[in-house]
């Protein structure tokens, strides 16, 4: 059986913590300036500065179910089985037996 280790044992000491924090630091920086460099080297005047504009929130469908579940069951939208659980198939809610799978 193994032996019982403590998380002390495993953990960075200072030195090498700092190490690691300033090595991490300075590879961000290096990947923020290639994707500056890159960014303004792909020459698109119609790309979009900031990627929150990217899209037009009126122009995105919204999320819809694919499933619902009903505790006291709901009627199949097709054959009126009632169950807990029913799959959208197109604008139908139906139970797993009318599913077109």
């Amino acid at each position: 059986m193994p032996e019982d280790r403590s998380l002390d044992e495993f953990a960075l000491g200072d030195e090498d913590a700092d190490s690691d924090a300033t090595e991490a630091a300075d590879a961000d920086s290096d990947a923020a300036e290639a994707a500056d460099d890159s960014a303004s080297d792909d020459g698109d005047p119609d790309a979009p500065s900031d990627p929150n504009d990217a899209a037009d929130p009126a122009a995105v469908d919204p999320a819809v179910a694919t499933s619902t579940w009903h505790t006291d069951g709901a009627a199949c939208d097709r054959c009126g089985e009632r169950v807990e659980r029913r799959w959208r198939d197109e604008d139908d809610f139906v139970c797993a037996d009318c599913a077109s799978w």
